[in-house]
């Protein structure tokens, strides 16, 4: 069996501030196969990378990210908390990120403004760099990601999905996890790693459904869902997340 993606969970975290662009090379150049980030659009209409909606945890400032505009928010620090070497640190755009993708890089873009001119700005960018065939789009704001194959059938969806109450049988949880992929025209399904087993990956894999386990970030995790086939997995552990894949 192929050995599951590995994505970086906001890059190289435990390397260089989350979310930069030194913790995306960091990744890059360390042999993951895919970044994942946060986009939000700014008050003047750009597009930047920022895990939370709110500004204040990695920086000194208040407030929403789309109440600023992109020269206000390029302003802030965003590196100093981590470590003093990095002060001085921007927020990055999504064009800064897009165009560090290799030939294999891929990106999972967790689109967080909910309004369609912000969703046709997101898939013009990524049509702009020829990415089509490398990106994953994902949202809580699902009537938005509905939406994105309207716009471009050739973008891949993954849906979020929460643990299901502990009386639901199996059963029942892997049908629903089925029918709404088809029913959204979703590709992949983001599960916690307690709601994923051997049925369930055998049955989305007949679909030709991918199956990603979502914040794997102990060897145990990382190990169980190796066992179980899936197609990837998001960490915020890279180096371990690397170590386990390549020795298992």
């Amino acid at each position: 069996m192929p050995k599951p993606l590995i994505i970086a969970h906001r890059g190289d975290g435990k390397s260089f501030p989350e979310s930069t662009l030194p913790a995306f090379k960091s990744a890059i150049a360390k042999g993951a196969d895919a970044i994942e980030f946060d986009v939000h659009i700014t008050a003047d209409g750009e597009l930047v990378v920022h895990h939370d909606d709110y500004l204040g945890r990695v920086e000194q400032a208040t407030g929403y990210i789309e109440a600023y505009t992109l020269q206000q928010l390029q302003s802030l620090d965003v590196g100093s908390w981590f470590d003093q070497r990095f002060s001085g640190l921007r927020m990055p755009t999504l064009d800064d990120i897009l165009t560090l993708g290799n030939t294999k890089i891929r990106f999972e873009i967790e689109l967080c403004t909910a309004t369609l001119p912000f969703l046709q700005t997101v898939i013009d960018a990524i049509a702009k760099n020829g990415l089509e065939e490398r990106v994953e789009l994902t949202s809580w704001h699902l009537p938005l990601l509905f939406h994105v194959k309207a716009i471009n059938p050739r973008l891949r969806t993954g849906i979020f999905f929460e643990p299901f109450p502990e009386w639901m049988q199996p059963a029942e949880r892997h049908g629903r996890i089925l029918n709404w992929l088809i029913l959204s025209d979703a590709q992949v399904a983001h599960l916690p790693l307690s709601q994923i087993d051997d049925d369930l990956v055998n049955r989305l894999h007949e679909k030709g459904l991918k199956v990603h386990g979502a914040d794997l970030n102990s060897e145990e995790e990382i190990r169980m869902a190796i066992r179980m086939h899936i197609d990837q997995f998001s960490t915020d552990n890279l180096d371990l997340a690397l170590g386990c894949v390549y020795r298992h």
